[in-house]
């Protein structure tokens, strides 16, 4: 089936509105502000009630934590950064891959990040919060199946393949230095993985040409770094 058709009407124009991104980051926007107006107390309390811990996951409390730990934040340079990502990332994905297509990646992106997270840290009290999980899964969309794409996920516009190999080989060199409370790099790469195998999902094809372009990319950062003594 051609790829076109696959994704979208073909009375569907090519340029549609991303709406879905623009929902998800008026949505984001609006609970943060939200929580920063409140007494903190009560908001002290929402952040307890509907942010994932792993421990009380699995205690069968509060299951629905996994959707909804995806729309808080910390702070408000914790929303920024994951804004600018979602919209580098999302915009592009959601003109490629259509609307519906684009919701189901983010949100269980994130979901799967979520139980990830969880799984390896069963025993855990610390609050999970944030939509890296979930923007983690779009980038990789955007990695495989556009790989040449330019986007300002890290406000420098790179293409995705760049973009995406920089991402997956800082959060796995995370993984194995000293434990970072802060942040849960684990999730990250959980939604990263998860976007990647629905990027095979959406178009086998497309995917595994991206996945060959990327181990060339990979290989030639490699040779460079080796030849300037770079690493």
């Amino acid at each position: 089936m051609p790829y076109q058709t696959l994704y979208m009407d073909e009375e569907e124009p090519k340029r549609a509105v991303p709406y879905i991104t623009y929902v998800l980051l008026t949505a984001l926007f609006v609970i943060q502000l939200y929580l920063n107006f409140i007494p903190s107390a009560i908001a002290l309390e929402l952040f307890e009630t509907y942010s994932l811990i792993p421990a009380r996951l699995f205690d069968g409390v509060m299951l629905d934590s996994v959707l909804t730990y995806i729309f808080l934040h910390g702070s408000w340079a914790h929303l920024a950064v994951n804004c600018v990502a979602l919209y580098g990332a999302g915009a592009p994905v959601e003109n490629e891959i259509g609307h519906i297509r684009f919701a189901i990646g983010f949100l269980v992106s994130g979901v799967f990040a979520g139980v990830a997270h969880s799984f390896l840290n069963p025993s855990s009290s610390v609050p999970l919060i944030g939509s890296s999980g979930a923007i983690f899964g779009i980038i990789a969309i955007l990695f495989l199946l556009m790989p040449f794409k330019l986007t300002y996920a890290l406000v420098i516009p790179l293409p995705s393949v760049v973009v995406g190999l920089m991402l997956s080989l800082v959060e796995l060199s995370a993984l194995g230095l000293p434990v970072d409370l802060a942040v849960a790099h684990e999730a990250h790469m959980s939604g990263f993985i998860f976007g990647c195998i629905y990027a095979f999902v959406l178009d086998m094809k497309r995917a595994v040409k991206g996945l060959f372009i990327a181990a060339f990319v990979l290989a030639l950062m490699y040779y460079v770094g080796k030849f300037y003594s770079l690493i």
